[in-house]
Parts: structure tokens; sequence; C-alpha cells
């Protein structure tokens, strides 16, 4: 059964011969057949553009795909619906973002009856985990066939392929060009409301088990890998375990999805589901990461790495002699160096902040990778974390506090006994980890009321949303 949008049209017999008219789907009460008009014409206008040319708007490629060298369907596909102004939030290199897209946002349909409309987006072969091999665009549809335009599309690979045409069938379940498609995802456009966020809280447990809930805080857990895991991390809809013997495994997508083993050698990871990147820090120190998802190519970054973090389209590392480091943009940009005598480097890159742990145990703070004025917060700190414009640290005698707003806002302590402190400004939820194994969380932001025991036997755990 597949989500419907707020609109559904019927299609009339006297269209059954004809082109299939935009649907006059409403967005805040805005018209959207002549956005669906434009993804249509933009995408045309770069018919046999390849990943470096140039492309009708007068930049180069689509995305990062030129530089990047990877396949780009879902680069063009993205790129095509971000210049007509629509919603692009969590679309990723990788061609099944699209589907956990539609999932998200309601606007996925993946039932033989649905009608497909131009400038939907076409997910072909599906195989779960935000995996799929094709995207490609509604062009025109007719009662038998439909046409859609694809982006690295033949050529022997990424830098030979380009923009072209393809003809084939027009429902879920039929075939172009020999790959079946799997569901239609509409776009969200500007102004269009879009679905809460739906929160997350996974733990480690004593016995390596990871569990996971979504929902309200009082929701059951979902065992989501059962045992021998040394490592856990949630990141918005990804997963990952690193199991004994130093080997990643990620899934993406509802809870019950398969593991993908990702590299083995690993010492510690990070995930950055809203990019679809992901990041390893191996046991010699050096450090990869791939967007894309599960389906992203590996890209050597630097080296001498104690610490690894992802946020957005930022990179951050502490080198083993104390140098903080971050770069921001593509995976191949250069690194900008932030502070020395670091142990530990929190970054978030939506609001732009940076903050560092000294050695020593005081924090400060600042606002984007290249500014240079650093704001000292407090010392005899342990953990230090940061969301938004949320700012939580952890004082060596337990106390758990957390500023919301400016560098120069004033703390709210949460609680005591405190071991080890998560924070999702967007969601609005804390959760604290104390020493005997047992975590409390609390929704309602820096302020709220709302405290649930949520279980014991806790090694680590996320609190986080998507």
């Amino acid at each position: 059964m597949s989500i419907k949008t707020t609109v559904r049209r019927a299609v009339t017999t006297a269209l059954a011969t004809a082109l299939l008219a935009p649907a006059l789907t409403l967005l805040g009460g805005t018209a959207f057949a002549d956005t669906r008009t434009d993804i249509r014409d933009l995408a045309r206008n770069n018919i046999g553009k390849q990943t470096c040319s140039t492309n009708s708007l007068g930049g180069q490629g689509f995305i990062d795909s030129c530089r990047m060298a990877h396949p780009w369907c879902a680069d063009f596909a993205r790129w095509v619906w971000g210049k007509a102004g629509l919603n692009t939030d969590r679309l990723t290199p990788a061609a099944g973002s699209f589907y956990l897209y539609g999932q998200n946002k309601g606007t996925l349909h993946n039932d033989a009856g649905y009608v497909p409309q131009v400038g939907d987006a076409v997910v072909l072969n599906y195989q779960g985990n935000g995996y799929a091999d094709h995207v490609s665009i509604v062009d025109s549809v007719t009662a038998t066939a439909m046409t859609t335009i694809n982006g690295n599309y033949g050529g022997s690979g990424p830098t030979t392929s380009s923009v072209q045409y393809a003809t084939g069938g027009n429902r879920v379940g039929q075939y172009i060009a020999g790959q079946r498609i799997s569901a239609f995802v509409s776009p969200v456009g500007v102004g269009n409301p879009v679905p809460t966020t739906t929160p997350r809280i996974g733990i480690l447990t004593t016995t390596g088990a990871v569990l996971g809930k979504e929902g309200a805080l009082n929701t059951g857990w979902t065992t989501v890998h059962g045992g021998g895991i040394a490592k856990a991390k949630f990141d918005g809809d990804m997963v990952g375990v690193l199991d004994a013997g130093g080997t990643l495994h990620v899934k993406q997508g509802d809870m019950h999805q398969e593991w993908f083993p990702q590299m083995g050698g690993v010492k510690d990871f990070a995930l950055e589901s809203a990019s679809g990147r992901i990041g390893v820090l191996r046991t010699d120190g050096t450090v990869a990461v791939k967007e894309g998802g599960l389906q992203g190519s590996w890209v050597e970054q630097t080296n001498g790495v104690a610490e690894l973090t992802l946020s957005g389209n930022w990179i951050g590392v502490v080198y083993t002699n104390g140098v903080a480091s971050i770069k921001q943009g593509n995976l191949y940009d250069s690194w900008a160096d932030q502070l020395a005598g670091v142990k530990n480097l929190a970054i978030d890159a939506t609001s732009g902040r940076i903050g560092v742990l000294r050695t020593d145990g005081t924090v400060t703070a600042k606002d984007g990778v290249y500014g240079t004025n650093w704001t000292e917060q407090t010392n005899g700190v342990v953990d230090l974390e940061i969301s938004g414009d949320w700012i939580g640290v952890v004082f060596a005698n337990g106390i758990a506090s957390v500023k919301a707003g400016g560098l120069q806002d004033g703390w709210a302590n949460q609680l005591g006994g405190v071991q080890d402190m998560e924070i999702d400004a967007a969601t609005g939820r804390l959760g604290f980890l104390r020493p005997d194994g047992t975590l409390a969380a609390k929704a309602g932001g820096v302020h709220g009321t709302e405290w649930h025991e949520m279980a014991d036997t806790v090694v680590d755990f996320d609190v986080t949303g998507y």
C-alpha cells in the first residue's frame, strides 16, 4: 500500500490515449502544475549533458558529480528538484534516498494503481536500506507508456554517461530499460508542510545487544542487533554497529532492514544520515569517508587521527597531537585547523557551531569554520555535546548542564549523577547516562519536565531524529 499525497486526480476516459496532464497538486494553496512542468523543462534542457558539462544554468555538472566522479543519477534528479524550488531535504547521491524521502514525507507511491505525474522521481530496483540501482524523472506519460529523463545514462562509466531519455512501462512493477519500477516519489514544494521530525533513541547494552525506539519516550524497544557488538551509533535513520572483530555494519531506513558490511579494521566510526555520509577511523589512525549512503565509494581523508565526527557536509577530526581540524563541503576539500590542545571536538553544520573540550577540561566555542572569535564557555568538563544552538556539558562532579541560544547565554542545570549526555535540538530531547548504566531522557527542550526512565544495563546511547 502506498502513502498517498493529499490530492489524487482520477484519469478520465478522454485522457486514456493522450498525454496525461500534470496533476494540480496543491501545496500550501498554490497550484503545483507549473512547477511540475518547470521540473520537466529544466531536465529536458540538459539532455546530452555529462557530469562535467556546463549545465543549462551555467554551472558545472550537477551538485558535486563532476568532482566526485561517482554515479550521478541521484545528483541530477535532486539538482533538478532543487533548482525548481522544491524540498530536497535528506536527498543524497544515493538513488535509494528518494525512496526514503517519499517514506518520510508521505509522497511515496509503490502500488501499481498510482498514475505517475510529470516531475515525479522514478526509483528503480529498490532493494531496501536506501539502496536502489537508479532514479530518474518523469518526462511524460501516456495510457500505456512513460518517458523518463535520466542522469548518468549510457556510456562506460560516470564520466562518459550523459542525460538521456528512456521509455518503458508506466506503473510500479513494470520495466524501463530492464530495470523494475519500484516506486514513484512526488516532490515536496517550498511552503508545503513537512511531517514532524521522527525522534529515535538507540542504546548499546552490557550484553552487546543494540536496541532502538521511535516516537514517544514510553514506546517499547526494538531489537536492532542481538548481541556481540562493541560499538553502536544511531544517526537519523541510519544505525551502525562495530562487531568484536572490527568490521562495521550499517543499515538505513526502518530498524528492521538487513545489515550491510562496510569495512574491516575499524576502530571507530561516524554516521551522517542527512547527507548520506559514513566515516571510519581505522585502527591505524587513517580516516575514510563515503557519501551516497550504503552505495557510496570511500574517499581517503587523512591520518594520525584520534577522533572523527560528521555533521552535514562537515568532517571533523582530532589528531593524536591534539590539533582539531575541520573540512567543509566536498570530500576532496581542504582542511582548516581550529585549535590545539583538544581532547574532544563537537560540531553542528546546520547551526555552524563548533565546540572543543580541551585536555585541561575547559570548553570554548565559536560559530563558523573560518571564524576566529572563540568564546570561552566553562571549565571542569568531562563531556561536550553540540546540537543546533544547544551546547551540553557534563562536569567532573556529574552535573549535566545545557545552554540554548547564543554563546553568551546562561547555563541550565539538568541532572546530577551523570556520566554521559546526548542532546538533539531538532527533536527537543536530552538523554543522560548514569554510572550505574541507567538511562533517563526527557522531551520538551532544555526546560522540559517530561522525564522518563528508559533502560538499565546501558553502555552507550544516542538521541537523534529524522
